[in-house]
């Protein structure tokens, strides 16, 4: 396999100067002045990589949750029949959306700018529609004869508990670490 072009490592170098400028600063504070320094590029070379300040967090967006869905989603779709459920819970309910890291302040600033970004939403709304769709195929594998639109309610649910449940461990709510989470995605299960 061949050395990356000098474009890509340009622009994981931006890629990775955005995400720490995002969690320094927020959204607000992360100009392309400062993913410029951070960087340790001109600010013009991160303009003809990514473009305006927009395209910068669009680009970061889809960097960002590629890497983290297809981890997951790779995971399960690897995984034969029966092996797909227990990694979507571990996923979801163990060391993929916990303990709390410096990326949940990235992901949070990103789902702000998505509030009034249609594009950066549309990336948003693209990547855990996949997640769903993820969930859901575990839960076909493991409970074939339930019918699909509570399969699909329970995927949704189960993303929905493990993002919610996130939310309440960055403001360090003592039981959102508990298990009592996974307790609650395991009483959906048991309606399926």
């Amino acid at each position: 396999m061949g050395r990356p072009s000098m474009a890509a490592e340009r622009t994981e170098q931006i890629m990775q100067a955005t995400g720490r400028c995002l969690r320094k600063n927020g959204l607000a504070g992360t100009t392309l002045e400062r993913v410029s320094e951070e960087s340790g590029l001109s600010r013009s070379h991160v303009r003809h990589y990514v473009g305006n300040r927009d395209d910068l967090l669009r680009a970061f967006a889809s960097w960002l949750y590629t890497g983290y869905e297809s981890e997951f989603t790779g995971a399960v779709a690897e995984a034969e029949g029966p092996a797909k459920l227990p990694i979507v819970m571990d996923y979801l309910f163990g060391s993929g959306f916990l303990p709390i890291s410096d990326d949940d302040t990235v992901i949070r600033e990103l789902i702000t700018a998505g509030i009034t970004d249609e594009r950066i939403r549309s990336i948003l709304q693209a990547q855990y529609l996949g997640a769903v769709e993820t969930i859901e195929e575990a839960l076909a594998a493991e409970y074939p004869d339930a019918p699909a639109l509570r399969r699909r309610s329970a995927a949704y649910g189960l993303w929905c508990l493990a993002l919610g449940n996130s939310t309440m461990a960055e403001l360090q709510l003592p039981i959102a670490g508990g298990g009592l989470v996974r307790t609650a995605a395991e009483s959906l299960l048991d309606q399926l």
